[in-house]
């Protein structure tokens, strides 16, 4: 459906897709670090690997509800001073994080690095890229979405490096000055597509019944829908992602080439997001979305299988295409099925319950490899939450067909 009443300037709007892919990469890989940040903290203090993984749930949930406010405000107001006060609050926490010395200030510094700057980051930009498109909308949102994996990848494996060079505190400083010094300048080439505010005024006037009316599922819903959905899948997600270079060094496999498994499921993950949205301008946000949850659930638990490099770096690989184009789905589906006035808090929404699921699995991971010294039950777990997000995507599809057809009907009478 053609919502947008603007024709977008394409040339920059495939200019602000990369922007948009830099400044996401960068705030979601500075979250995700952690993953090779983990064992050098944990050495240094002593804490528990439950305990310490917390931090991620903790800036994972914080996240998704900044998410939600940040969205709103982009919305509401303008995505360039949502993004540029995030990227402040991204840098920033990052320097924090370098003088920690106890674990509240690791929870609470986490927290600010997820409430107010990566989550200021892809709500409003993963909705800003969608609005500029109306034509190749999942190629676009595959693109910003590829190069937030990319960044995904880099910026752990960079610390990695850091860490083995420098130690972890240095590590967290230059990631901090880099994230200010190189995404601050590029916040000020964002900016809406024109006749925006107009189609977001006739939208947001519309009636609630002619909104419902203009989509198969009714938008509210499939934002509950979605967000279900996201959930489970991200708990399956967030467990890979913040245990994949522990599970390596478990096996004997040293730090800084076990820090190459999470940068080969980003790297994978790039093509794998931009498949995804090509494929999803063809068969649609659902579907697509399916697929990708379908070869994440099925691999997830043969991490625990993996014994040398080559095997881990083999399965990351085929695991970060499938895994990448799950969050991409997730995304696009959020661009199809909602109206253009409430897609940025739309977006919000989905990304709290993903966050939340994400945290969940990472902190899950923690928590019963300390109770039982083993992957095996963490992982179980996160091919079953898996399991579930699949009958939930399943039920969204029937529904969406069994209206489509109800419509066919009805409109061939």
């Amino acid at each position: 459906m053609r919502d947008d009443a603007h024709q977008p300037e394409i040339r920059y709007a495939w200019f602000l897709v990369v922007v948009a892919s830099v400044i996401m990469g960068m705030g979601a890989g500075a979250l995700i670090s952690i993953s090779t940040f983990l064992k050098p903290i944990i050495s240094d203090f002593g804490w528990l690997r439950g305990e310490t993984s917390f931090a991620y749930f903790a800036g994972a949930i914080a996240m998704g509800f900044g998410g939600i406010g940040m969205g709103y405000l982009s919305d509401r107001f303008s995505t360039r001073p949502v993004v540029i006060v995030g990227i402040l609050c991204l840098g920033g926490s990052m320097l924090l994080l370098a003088s920690q010395s106890a674990l509240w200030q690791f929870y609470l510094y986490y927290c600010i690095l997820g409430g107010f700057g990566a989550s200021a980051l892809d709500a409003p930009l993963l909705a800003n890229v969608g609005n500029w498109f109306n034509r190749n909308k999942g190629l676009a949102l595959g693109l910003a979405t590829a190069g937030r994996a990319l960044g995904q990848g880099f910026v752990p494996f960079a610390s990695g490096l850091l860490i083995s060079a420098s130690g972890w505190r240095t590590a967290y400083f230059a990631v901090g000055i880099v994230c200010l010094v190189a995404l601050l300048p590029l916040a000020f080439f964002i900016r809406n597509p024109p006749g925006l505010q107009e189609a977001k005024e006739a939208s947001r006037n519309a009636g609630m019944s002619d909104q419902d009316g203009a989509y198969l599922v009714p938008p509210k819903l499939a934002v509950a829908w979605l967000g279900g959905a996201g959930f489970f899948c991200c708990i399956c997600m967030g467990t890979a992602m913040v245990h994949a270079v522990a599970i390596a060094q478990d096996s004997g496999i040293a730090a800084d080439k076990a820090a190459g498994v999470i940068l080969l499921i980003y790297i994978s993950g790039f093509f794998g997001r931009i498949s995804f949205g090509m494929l999803s301008d063809h068969i649609g946000g659902i579907r697509v979305y399916w697929s990708a949850s379908f070869g994440q659930t099925v691999l997830i638990f043969w991490f625990t299988q993996m014994q040398s490099i080559a095997g881990f770096y083999t399965h990351a690989v085929i695991f970060g295409f499938f895994m990448a184009g799950v969050m991409t789905g997730l995304i696009i589906c959020v661009r199809e099925l909602t109206p253009i006035h409430m897609r940025g808090m739309s977006n919000g929404i989905v990304v709290l319950l993903a966050w939340v699921g994400m945290g969940l699995g990472g902190f899950q991971g923690g928590f019963f490899f300390d109770l039982s010294g083993s992957y095996l039950i963490p992982y179980a777990n996160a091919a079953a939450a898996g399991v579930v997000n699949l009958i939930i995507v399943s039920a969204l599809y029937f529904y969406f067909r069994r209206k489509s057809a109800l419509l066919e009907v009805t409109g061939a009478a």
